[in-house]
């Protein structure tokens, strides 16, 4: 057993793409490897801008060799009388290239056979691995794929050099056409020339020597650990810097060998939203905003180097003049687009296209207005506040600041509305009817800014639907599944009693244009519930709770919650499963009695057991309970009280046959499955239950 190491040596991969490319490479060889049976203890992953590498501590040499039996003909048709082998015997013993003589008796319980034991030895690492990297490398998921030189390789970046070590030893192979070896390149301006790889184990403390943090993971702990630093020592304890995940990675994924350094701008442009300027610094430069303890924005930032100069100052002043100039831009946009309100851009979005079959933003904007209206009248909130701020919710894509920041829409727009004299709500309306922006993103936090985001998400559902340009396969060019599931966490996570039927009726009445699609109210209705299962599914719901609620097909998502934490709480309690059963019995019951029943009231008289009694008796109780607490929406306390059934119920199908010969007797009894099934749908369908 010995170390196995494989690293692509590349022009500078892609940032945001590195970490999944090196996660997927290690996962690739990893499979390859437990696929063809090689047994290793352990597999790392190492990503750099110019290089991914994986390491395998302690891989097999080969894999273990296969014992075959192979049967051939019956032993009495093996051996003439005399003992001599048969034709059959002879053409086996030729097929598997061996004497008759040295064939075998095979003997079990159908009789005795000849046949032939063999041991096969298994393949090593040096002809299984360039065939397993090969194949790795073929399923990475890279988006683009190019080419260089004059041959027909194609990978996401020019290739220069293949690293295959098996121990000490090359493992002789040409991939994406090129040679393997030993040897790769250091810190492209802190080292020069080519650095030899003695031993797998030797790779990352040989390139750390040539200015190369080869671990991802190590590389990016340790700019966290140096902004935090450095912050503190330059700034003190109240500052600290503005540290996203994301961005975090994509530095990572940018820098061999990371210097963080600390710059400043002029404190006049914190005069300009310090989203535009954090926007300007996170997105267009990769910096890292600096905050006070009230997480105001600071003049400062901190840049991540990729080397070590020995002039830091020079490095510092150079990337202050890069960002002076972009937030000069910014302040000039927000000064020059607060010389016109946004009530007088509105019109200005006749000349922006929302889509080409649905007209302009105009036209978006006028529905939206009148959606959140009609939303607004649902939750008993300022009707014309809600049109009025969804008329405002789109003006700001005609500003200079959003055209050059597009991560600002709606931003934007709620610095705009104040500088108007807009009312906060208004104008934090028009900021968070984008929230949520993506999973896990923050909700709108106002009635009003929900409405305008449940009606913008509608509005855009119906209309992509309503011309049959529904997503297809990954194809999602509008984000409608986005949008939906957006509509369901404002719903469900904000406690609105909102149906999503009449939600769409609303919309497709505000289009003056005919929808092509027929259609668009079903599919939109169950695309947007598609999205609940597996969202539940995250959150451990299992898929007999969210089955049991979704048969009663419910189309107010906020009420369909309630009902799935009833039946999850339910489903603990220990009447639960006999309860589930007997409304199995019952659905099946019901479902196979084919004749119309002519009794329309269960009649007391015809009851022939006490059992009958009982069960009518508290079905009767149930009937003037069970109705009020479900109108209040208190489904623990329904399914508690359907709880008490089952002692009845079980007494019932012991004592009680229900399909009895007796016509008046029968119709009567499977009217009180009837009534009994009805109670348990007032929730959900408990016979579905696992």
């Amino acid at each position: 057993m010995a170390d196995f190491l494989v690293e692509i040596h590349t022009e500078e991969l892609p940032p945001k793409l590195l970490q999944c490319l090196a996660s997927h490479f290690s996962q690739e060889i990893q499979s390859g490897l437990i696929k063809e049976k090689l047994s290793f203890t352990a597999a790392q992953y190492y990503a750099t801008p110019r290089r991914l590498a994986v390491l395998v501590k302690k891989l097999s040499a080969q894999q273990p060799d296969i014992e075959i039996e192979r049967k051939g003909p019956a032993l009495a048709a093996a051996y003439d009388p005399q003992g001599k082998p048969t034709q059959a015997c002879l053409g086996f013993a030729r097929s598997c290239g061996v004497a008759p003589e040295a064939l075998l008796t095979i003997k079990n319980k159908q009789g005795e056979w000849v046949g032939l034991r063999q041991s096969i030895p298994g393949k090593t690492v040096q002809e299984l691995l360039p065939v397993l990297v090969t194949q790795a490398v073929a399923a990475l998921p890279c988006p683009k794929r190019m080419r260089w030189g004059d041959n027909q390789v194609e990978f996401i970046r020019p290739v220069h050099s293949i690293i295959l070590l098996y121990g000490k030893e090359i493992i002789p192979a040409e991939i994406l056409g090129t040679s393997s070896d030993r040897k790769t390149r250091g810190h492209r301006f802190h080292s020069k020339g080519w650095t030899t790889i003695l031993s797998p184990a030797s790779y990352s403390t040989t390139l750390a020597k040539k200015y190369v943090l080869v671990d991802f993971n190590e590389r990016k702990e340790k700019i966290r650990q140096q902004i935090t630093q450095l912050v503190s020592e330059s700034l003190g304890s109240q500052a600290h810097a503005m540290i996203e995940e994301e961005l975090l990675d994509e530095v990572t994924g940018l820098v061999e060998w990371p210097v963080a350094l600390c710059g400043s701008f002029d404190a006049s442009f914190l005069a300009v939203p310090q989203e535009a300027l954090i926007s300007a610094m996170q997105d267009h430069q990769r910096y890292f905003p600096i905050l006070d303890e009230h997480n105001q924005l600071l003049p400062y930032f901190i840049t991540i180097s990729n080397i070590e100069s020995k002039n830091a100052k020079q490095v510092i002043i150079g990337n202050e003049r890069v960002l002076r100039a972009r937030l000069s831009d910014a302040a000039f946009f927000f000064m020059v687009d607060k010389k016109q309100k946004l009530a007088n851009r509105v019109e200005s979005l006749k000349n922006i296209i929302f889509q080409n079959k649905l007209g302009t933003l105009y036209d978006k904007s006028k529905r939206v207005a009148q959606l959140a209206a009609t939303i607004a009248g649902y939750l008993g909130i300022d009707i014309q506040a809600a049109k009025h701020a969804g008329s405002l919710a789109k003006a700001d894509l005609t500003t200079q600041l959003v055209s050059e920041f597009p991560e600002l829409q709606g931003t934007a727009g709620y610095y705009y509305a104040l500088h108007d004299g807009e009312p906060e709500i208004i104008a934090k309306a028009i900021k968070e009817h984008y929230f949520p922006r993506f999973s896990g993103d923050v909700l709108p936090t106002s009635s009003l800014s929900c409405a305008l985001a449940i009606a913008d998400r509608i509005d855009t559902l119906v209309g992509i639907f309503g011309i049959q340009e529904a997503p297809t396969g990954d194809k999602d060019p509008f984000g409608l599944r986005r949008a939906a599931l957006g509509v369901l966490r404002i719903i469900i996570e904000r406690k609105i009693n909102l149906d999503i039927r009449e939600l769409l009726q609303a919309a497709i009445q505000n289009y003056s244009i005919k929808l092509q699609n027929a259609d668009t109210m079903k599919q939109v209705l169950q695309f947007i519930f598609d999205r609940l299962k597996p969202w539940y599914q995250e959150q451990g719901i299992a898929t007999d709770v969210f089955s049991a609620v979704a048969a009663l097909r419910i189309t107010a998502p906020y009420d369909f919650h309630c009902r799935i934490q009833a039946v999850q709480a339910f489903q603990k309690l220990p009447e639960a499963q006999a309860l589930s059963a007997a409304n199995k019995r019952v659905s099946h019951i019901l479902d196979k009695y084919t004749q119309e029943i002519t009794a329309k009231i269960v009649d007391v008289a015809l009851f022939e057991q006490e059992a009958e009694k009982i069960l009518a008796e508290k079905l009767q109780e149930l009937d003037r309970t069970i109705p009020l607490l479900a109108q209040s929406e208190n489904y623990p306390s329904v399914l508690i009280q359907l709880a008490t059934l089952r002692e009845p119920v079980d007494i019932f199908f012991d004592k009680v046959m229900v399909m009895t010969d007796d016509k008046k007797c029968r119709e009567n009894r499977l009217l009180l499955l009837k009534n009994l099934r009805r109670l348990f749908l007032y929730v959900a369908d408990v016979a579905l239950l696992q």
